[in-house]
């Protein structure tokens, strides 16, 4: 017997709970796969936030949008608008919160769905497992010639739970693995945000003090 007629024996075997598992699984693998996807295109890096802080902290603006510019995902972006942007320091720094605030959404988009399989597929393969028992002990005043068939019932049972959590164990090592890069992602985006926004508030300080007729510290840039 082939792999696939053992797995379609076990799956026909599991009764119906098996098809909304059959879904959830498939729900699980679409979704990890749309977001690996996303965030390997999406996902500036570590590197590119380390650099363009460091162009920011030495005042270098020019490699700074540079680096920008070249550099594709959401967190280059973000660092590009910031820097295009004009207005007083309270207003962008609003703006810089709601534009990080979109991209993490982005990233976010459909995880919680997967956390969801992670809970409802062993509550599922529960479920069957339990209605399966229930029908073989039902069953039971039949078999009377043949006790060891309640005993295959309920091995037949337990096919949905041991699917269930086959299909939540993976959902989970999943999950945990994009919340990890999720984490690392908005830290990058707060590391930007805070870099951009305390550049240019010094930035306005600055000028500031130049118009109204204050010294410039030396080696200060406008």
């Amino acid at each position: 017997m082939s792999i696939f007629s053992a797995g379609l024996d076990y799956f026909v075997k599991g009764g119906p709970v098996m098809y909304p598992l059959l879904f959830c699984s498939l729900a699980a693998v679409a979704i990890s796969v749309e977001r690996w996807l996303f965030f390997r295109t999406n996902d500036s890096g570590k590197a590119f936030t380390r650099e363009f802080c460091d162009c920011i902290e030495r005042d270098d603006w020019g490699n700074a949008k540079q680096l920008a510019d070249s550099t594709k995902g959401e967190l280059a972006k973000l660092a590009t608008i910031v820097m295009a942007r004009h207005g007083n320091f309270e207003r962008l720094e609003n703006f810089v919160s709601v534009r990080a605030e979109r991209a993490m959404d982005k990233f976010e988009r459909n995880l919680n769905y997967l956390n969801v399989i992670v809970t409802l597929s062993p509550v599922l393969g529960l479920l069957g497992t339990v209605t399966g028992m229930i029908a073989s002990f039902n069953s039971f005043s039949q078999r009377l010639d043949n006790p060891m068939a309640v005993t295959a019932g309920i091995g037949e049972a337990l096919i949905t739970t041991v699917f269930g959590l086959c299909i939540s164990i993976v959902a989970i090592c999943m999950y945990a693995y994009f919340m990890r890069r999720l984490k690392a992602i908005s830290l990058n985006v707060e590391e930007i945000g805070n870099t951009l926004l305390e550049a240019i508030a010094k930035n306005l300080d600055r000028k500031r003090a130049v118009a109204h007729g204050h010294p410039v510290p030396q080696g200060a840039k406008l």
